[in-house]
């Protein structure tokens, strides 16, 4: 079975109910300005060397014991504990938070119309997330300052799309019938941006 998006991140504000992955399986995403270099996809040191441009990297530890993750720079080392099974984003852009949330898929497709009073809460919500007031783990909606580490869902499998790619409009479904579960990433002077185009559209 196919699923259409039905909201984009700007919108995913409510939580949807979303399957587990396997146990003891811990997946590492981290999105950078500058480059990233690891010996291996199970590798727990990283060297970063800040830069410009947009890099990311994605690592994957199997067991149930705690991993102690080292990031090697220029500015000396910097250690983060993935503690619990699930998929975590690593924020090491230089001066920008990731601001993101779930994408919520469905059958009904894309709305084509949609009221001033919804799109009024569109604005007010997306603003309150620019300044982090609104993430939450319940919510799915997160806000990561650089250099923190973030777990974003007990699934591994969870698949975390940064700011530079887009999302698909439509997926597969599962084995168990549900939709698969996706995050999408921005920097905060995209999603300011977004806010601005909403505002227009608003005042339209």
């Amino acid at each position: 079975m196919k699923y259409s998006i039905i909201a984009a991140c700007t919108v995913a504000l409510l939580a949807s109910a979303c399957s587990s992955g396997p146990s003891n399986v811990k997946k590492l995403v981290i999105m950078s300005s500058g480059k990233l270099t690891a010996k291996g996809q199970d590798s727990k040191e990283i060297t970063f060397e800040p830069g410009t441009q947009h890099n990311e990297l994605d690592l994957q530890y199997v067991g149930s014991d705690p991993v102690k993750i080292t990031v090697k720079s220029k500015d000396g080392d910097k250690t983060y504990d993935l503690t619990e099974s699930g998929s975590y984003l690593l924020n090491l852009k230089s001066a920008d938070t990731l601001i993101g949330s779930i994408v919520k898929y469905g059958e009904g497709g894309i709305p084509t119309s949609i009221t001033t009073e919804q799109l009024q809460h569109i604005v007010d919500s997306t603003q309150q997330l620019i300044m982090g007031l609104n993430a939450s783990d319940e919510a799915k909606t997160y806000f990561i300052v650089p250099g923190a580490v973030k777990k974003v869902s007990a699934n591994y499998t969870a698949k975390l799309i940064g700011p530079f790619n887009g999302i698909p409009n439509t997926v597969e479904a599962g084995k168990d019938g549900k939709a698969p579960e996706i995050y999408k990433f921005t920097t905060s002077k995209q999603k300011r941006e977004e806010l601005y185009d909403l505002v227009k559209r608003m005042n339209k």
